[in-house]
């Protein structure tokens, strides 16, 4: 059912990099900066809003309104680059997109900001990734299918003959709002991996 796919869209954090160490760090050096309580090792739902989110949805969910702005603004100058260390790449995905893309397209849809450029270049996965969509190039980040369609516009290719990777539930609801079929990783989904090679397996 999916052998005759043509475009391949991942999202970054939780499928290509383990980035949760990262994201922690920054986000609560931003906290910090302000005065904010930073979020503990057990505290997974403030962590899994890190994880998911964008940038501008985390301070709207962290800051009073009258700080936003500044928090936002604080965010945008602070050199993510500084926290690629705790970036962890997921094995098993130079080998993946090598031989994906011998035959198909492949791009990355993520919530991230400028940041996720330094993320996919820490991975090693820049020369299997054509084109990167965050949420600097569109009005609504995910749940909203907007960069999904985003990719499909930019690649002038269907729906039906995309794959949408990801890891949470927004990423689901996004591929569905774009009517692009949706592999969970290590997600529960009709379409299931739970490495880089069953990808593979899933387009023969």
């Amino acid at each position: 059912m999916l052998k005759d796919k043509s475009l391949l869209i991942l999202d970054c954090d939780g499928v290509l990099v383990r980035s949760e160490k990262a994201n922690v760090a920054y986000y609560n050096h931003i906290l910090r900066h302000f005065g904010k309580e930073e979020a503990g090792e057990g505290e997974r739902d403030k962590i899994r809003l890190f994880h998911t989110l964008s940038t501008p949805q985390v301070i709207d969910a962290f800051f009073e309104e009258d700080l936003r702005a500044k928090a936002l603004e604080y965010s945008q100058n602070l050199d993510y680059f500084l926290f690629a260390p705790l970036i962890e790449p997921e094995p098993g995905w130079k080998e993946t997109l090598f031989a994906l893309s011998a035959k198909m397209k492949i791009c990355v849809a993520t919530n991230r900001g400028h940041s996720a450029r330094a993320v996919i270049e820490s991975a090693g996965l820049s020369p299997f990734v054509e084109k990167i969509f965050t949420i600097r190039d569109v009005k609504r980040p995910k749940p909203a299918p907007d960069l999904i369609e985003l990719a499909l516009e930019s690649f002038s290719t269907k729906p039906e003959n995309a794959l949408y990777v990801g890891d949470s539930e927004i990423d689901r609801s996004a591929a569905a709002g774009a009517r692009v079929d949706f592999v969970g990783f290590r997600l529960e989904a009709r379409f299931f991996a739970s490495e880089p090679s069953d990808i593979e397996v899933l387009l023969k």
